[in-house]
């Protein structure tokens, strides 16, 4: 009934999967797994699976080009398999990317990483970033995730 994290960076609560690959050690995989479970919760949605593989620039970029005929870098790329408000999805990310955006949005390296993670999450919910305005919106998704996540784990500090 508690959840547990096996030693492969994997979180089950109850029924619900989430999974780490790679992902930098400075990250605690518990508390964002439970952050991720409560955000998308509060959306109305439920984890079937979510599998986050943290990958070389270079091999996002050969995924980029090969499955969205993409030329350049990206962050992430999603792979998007859930169906009504079950989220089951692959997530390929480029580390290299996130520190390149963190310097440019003066963010820090760990922000840009739980926007990311939580940007893959609003594709699935159907959320775009195909105008200004729906960069918009993900944009304040994203702050409030980040807000969540770092107020839910520093209220005692």
């Amino acid at each position: 009934l508690f959840p547990y994290l096996s030693k492969t960076n994997t979180l089950y609560l109850q029924k619900k999967i989430i999974k780490f690959l790679n992902i930098p050690d400075n990250f605690d995989t518990k508390k964002l797994s439970v952050s991720l479970s409560e955000y998308v919760k509060i959306k109305g949605y439920d984890i079937k699976k979510l599998q986050y593989n943290f990958v070389s620039k270079e091999a996002l970029l050969k995924m980029n080009k090969k499955y969205l005929n993409h030329k350049t870098h990206t962050d992430i790329i999603t792979f998007n398999y859930s169906s009504d408000s079950k989220l089951e999805a692959e997530f390929f990310v480029s580390c290299w990317a996130i520190n390149r955006s963190a310097k440019e949005h003066r963010q820090t390296a760990e922000n840009e990483t739980l926007r990311v993670i939580i940007h893959g999450v609003l594709h699935c919910m159907g959320y775009n970033d195909n105008s200004n305005q729906e960069i918009g919106i993900m944009r304040k998704m994203e702050d409030k995730f980040i807000s969540m996540f770092h107020a839910k784990h520093n209220r005692y500090v």
